[in-house]
């Protein structure tokens, strides 16, 4: 990479881009997100950012509340049956018109977007 395209990446930068990938990996994911990305910051706890972070927050329990939203039901497009998938680009103002108790998420792919309301009582 030159100048003109601005700094080159460092080692520990390719090696979370790397482990990203991993992590993708072992979660049987075909594509790699910001999940995958920040769990592979928390796992290297050498890292400054993640040093900082540890000194705000227990990384276990961040990394296990990560963990546990991966493996909800709302995770990557696993909507519920009552959801209403239209074009993510259409979600903000989808959003504006729906009553308290709406949830929303996306697929995978991002393309995607779902609105669904909290139907327990």
């Amino acid at each position: 990479m030159s100048d003109e395209d601005g700094p080159a990446p460092t080692p520990r930068y390719k090696r979370v881009l790397e482990n990203s990938v991993a992590v993708a990996r072992e979660m049987g994911h075909s594509y790699v997100g910001v999940e995958h990305l920040f769990l592979a910051i928390i796992r290297d706890r050498d890292a400054i950012p993640t040093q900082a972070l540890a000194e705000l927050v227990d990384l276990d329990r961040v990394q296990a509340g990560l963990l546990e939203e991966i493996a909800s039901p709302g995770y990557a497009g696993q909507a519920p049956a009552n959801a209403v998938w239209f074009p993510s680009s259409e979600l903000q103002e989808r959003l504006a018109a729906v009553p308290p108790g709406t949830w929303h998420g996306w697929n995978a792919a991002g393309d995607q977007a779902w609105i669904a309301v909290d139907e327990s009582p």
